[in-house]
């Protein structure tokens, strides 16, 4: 068992808790962070399922293996919830030019880090993030993100790394299936 098991339970109400009472108003903030729980929970299910040689097997016709996805998705939450709740980025140095929007190709890049470390990052960073949303009052969220690049509001921005992280981890499943059958 790991430490972040602790995270699957929660101090507050769920949003399914919030249903039950039509006089309840359910917090941004506790919403965003069963998003966060339950997306996370699910990369980092499959990621440790997957055997080593399985990490950076990139099957025939795709881009991308298990550990990129994974990686790719402590880089989404580092841009769209950290850095805009916290006023910067956290991860690692070249973490973006491994794993970022506009990374290098994969088999340009060298010093891919190990499963251990990658579920260490994800762990910590989930720790965070669930820190800041706590933190955050609900109005900040309403904000634009940056009102150079549109309307978007912060919570639109969360939401949307949150979404891309489970198409990542729907990539890593898909994978992770067809090393089972195959390798």
């Amino acid at each position: 068992m790991h430490a972040i098991d602790s995270f699957w339970t929660r101090s507050e109400p769920s949003f399914s808790a919030h249903q039950s009472s039509r006089n309840t108003r359910i917090s941004i903030g506790v919403t965003l962070q069963d998003l966060a729980r339950q997306v996370r929970r699910d990369t980092l299910q499959i990621l440790d399922a997957a055997q080593p040689t399985w990490l950076t097997y990139a099957p025939p016709g795709t881009s991308n293996h298990i550990l990129w996805h994974a990686g790719h998705a402590l880089w989404l939450q580092d841009v769209l919830c950290v850095k805009l709740l916290a006023g910067r980025g956290e991860l690692p140095v070249g973490w973006a030019e491994k794993f970022g929007m506009n990374c290098q190709a994969l088999d340009q890049t060298v010093g891919w880090p190990t499963l251990a470390e990658l579920g260490g990052l994800l762990r910590s960073q989930l720790r965070r993030v669930l820190e800041l949303l706590a933190a955050a009052l609900d109005r900040q969220f309403g904000q634009p993100a940056d009102p150079d690049l549109g309307t978007a509001s912060i919570s639109d921005r969360i939401i949307h790394g949150w979404h891309d992280e489970a198409k990542h981890s729907g990539e890593m499943y898909l994978i992770l299936k067809l090393c089972r059958a195959n390798l």
